[in-house]
């Protein structure tokens, strides 16, 4: 079902795109970006990401209602990430100097910002970390079984 509205939002998109694509060639390159040629693809793919997130969230209440001894696992993992996050990004400080504190200046980024923007990369390098040691550590276990 997914597939198949997927594929329909894409059929219109490339329908109105092709539809008014002459149009759109025909303008200045100055005014080809105020056009709205693109806006109806890009609106349903936001409110199909949307739809998608609310099911998520939704099914996952439904399961921890149902089944409130087997989401003691996800719970406790969700508290995990939580306290890493959050003590990533109590001891990040906000980037000043360098090409990154240039960038920072540039788009206007603040310190709050920065802070969460570190503490997401360190977060997402840990968890990447583990996970490859988790399917290497898996893997020469496998081998020895």
């Amino acid at each position: 079902m997914a597939f198949a509205v997927a594929a329909i939002v894409v059929l219109v998109f490339l329908v109105q795109v092709f539809g008014g694509l002459d149009t759109y060639s025909g303008l200045a390159k100055e005014d080809q970006g105020s056009t709205t040629i693109f806006d109806m693809g890009l609106k349903m793919t936001i409110g199909l990401l949307v739809i998608c997130a609310v099911i998520a969230v939704l099914w996952a209440l439904y399961h921890m209602i149902t089944d409130p001894k087997g989401a003691v696992k996800g719970i406790v993992a969700l508290v995990v990430l939580g306290a890493l996050f959050f003590a990533l990004y109590s001891s990040s400080e906000a980037e000043s100097a360098g090409i990154v504190g240039k960038a920072a200046e540039t788009f206007d980024v603040s310190e709050n910002s920065s802070k969460i923007i570190s503490a997401g990369l360190k977060s997402t390098l840990i968890l990447a970390g583990l996970a490859v040691a988790a399917f290497v550590v898996s893997e020469i276990r496998n081998f020895f079984k």
